[in-house]
């Protein structure tokens, strides 16, 4: 009977020590998906908090994502959407295009056309036009600084 019962609680065990380690990889899973928007390259110092997201929440299908499809965000040096993509396939980096570092400065009477081909030119312009862009015309996500850019730790009254 005690044989039984030991052998019971070790079923038992085993079976809660299963579920807990499922849990834990499934928490660690989630933390894999979470892009940093931190580019050193483009910025040699960030002075709003850096922007973190979720690829797979971007591109699952909805109600669980927002069905967004891989080529609404990367596309080929023309501007023209990747649209054979699929999760996980290697894309090029934004700043090998947007390579000019830091903020673009528009001249005065500068022409809206040249304004915006400046501006895409920089990788903090290329990321806020389709990031923004995409989330106005959607209707769905931030588009005011502190909304993407958390706060910096320790930065207590820090610009919003």
């Amino acid at each position: 009977m005690k044989g039984k019962r030991f052998l019971v609680m070790l079923m038992v065990a085993g079976i809660s020590l299963l579920f807990i380690v499922a849990a834990i990889n499934a928490q660690e899973a989630g933390k894999g998906d979470i892009i940093e928007m931190k580019n050193t390259k483009a910025f040699a110092q960030h002075k709003q908090g850096i922007v973190m997201f979720t690829h797979k929440k971007h591109y699952d299908a909805k109600p669980n994502g927002y069905g967004i499809g891989c080529g609404d965000c990367h596309h080929d040096k023309d501007g023209k959407p990747l649209a054979n993509l699929k999760a996980g396939d290697k894309v090029q980096s934004c700043f090998e295009c947007h390579s000019k570092p830091d903020k673009p400065k528009k001249e005065q009477g500068m022409a809206e056309a040249d304004w915006k081909k400046l501006n895409l030119s920089y990788y903090y312009g290329a990321i806020h036009e389709n990031c923004i862009n995409c989330h106005k015309t959607g209707g769905k996500g931030p588009v005011k600084c502190a909304e993407c850019h958390p706060k910096p730790e320790g930065a207590a009254g820090a610009a919003k």
